[in-house]
C-alpha cells in the first residue's frame, strides 16, 4: 500500500508539477511536529519625497494663443454683387494694401467705400 502523505508524480508528460505556491507557512520536522517557519522581515517601504507643486509660468508675449479669425461677413455680400462692383472692390482693396494697410483692413475699407457708392447710385435711380 502507498502512504497517503506521499505525493505521486503524474505519469503523463503534459501533467503540471506542483509548486510551492499556496503552501501553508509551517514545516514538518522529523518528529512530525508542526512548527512555525521563521518569517523574514520585509524592508520598510520608503515614501517618495514630496515634490513642491510646480506652478505654470505666467504667459509671456510668445505664449499667448493665436487670435481667432472669424469668417469675414462682408465677403458674402460682395459675392452677390455684379461683376463690375466686385472688380471695383478688388482694385480698391489692392490700392489700399499697396498704401500700407493689412489685407483685412484694406478689404474692409474697400467694401465700405464701394458699398456706399452702390447705395448712393441706388438712391439716385
Amino acid at each position: 500500500m502507498s502512504d497517503p502523505l506521499v505525493l505521486r508524480r503524474s505519469s503523463s508528460p503534459g501533467a503540471r508539477r506542483r509548486s510551492d505556491r499556496g503552501r501553508l507557512p509551517f514545516m514538518v520536522n522529523d518528529d512530525s511536529e508542526r512548527t512555525e517557519t521563521p518569517r523574514t522581515k520585509r524592508p520598510a517601504r520608503r515614501k517618495a519625497p514630496q515634490r513642491p507643486a510646480v506652478k505654470p509660468a505666467p504667459p509671456t508675449v510668445d505664449q499667448t494663443p493665436p487670435p481667432v479669425f472669424h469668417p469675414l461677413a462682408y465677403r458674402g455680400v460682395v459675392a452677390g454683387w455684379p461683376v463690375e462692383s466686385r472688380e471695383q472692390w478688388g482694385r480698391r482693396a489692392n490700392e489700399l494694401e499697396d498704401a500700407g494697410l493689412s489685407w483685412r483692413d484694406a478689404e474692409t475699407q474697400a467694401f465700405v467705400e464701394v458699398w456706399r457708392q452702390r447705395r448712393a447710385a441706388e438712391n439716385e435711380s
